[in-house]
């Protein structure tokens, strides 16, 4: 699950670290408000995210999930993490990727997860 990353945070009681899940105690929420501040402060957009594993008995592949019955899991999650997406682009990117490719730099910009390697 995606979205704004007080309301994720709120539904979370663990958080995964470094592959470990810990309780999401106050010393994690103090750390999670000042990575936020961080990112916001760039004037990011920033999401939370997090997940939920499910008990496969409960929840068998082809189970059909639906948002407004609600029919799965929507607190006790797992916080997972922040990302700070620019949004929109500021103008200053295609220049910077002018003067990065000018320079001899590589670079590689990301659309729909599928990585684009340009011609040398």
């Amino acid at each position: 699950m995606k979205g704004a990353p007080e309301r994720i945070v709120d539904r979370c009681s663990t958080i995964l670290v470094d592959g470990e899940e810990h309780e999401l105690d106050e010393k994690w929420k103090e750390a999670f408000n000042a990575a936020y501040l961080d990112l916001g402060g760039l004037g990011e957009r920033v999401l939370g995210f997090c997940d939920y594993l499910l008990p496969k008995a409960d929840y068998p592949s082809g189970y059909v999930f639906n948002s407004e019955d609600e029919n799965f899991p929507l607190t006790g999650l797992r916080f997972v993490g922040l990302m700070s997406m620019i949004d929109p682009p500021r103008a200053a990117v295609p220049d910077a990727v002018a003067k990065c490719r000018s320079a001899g730099i590589k670079v590689h910009q990301h659309h729909h997860h599928r990585h684009h390697h340009l011609p040398e």
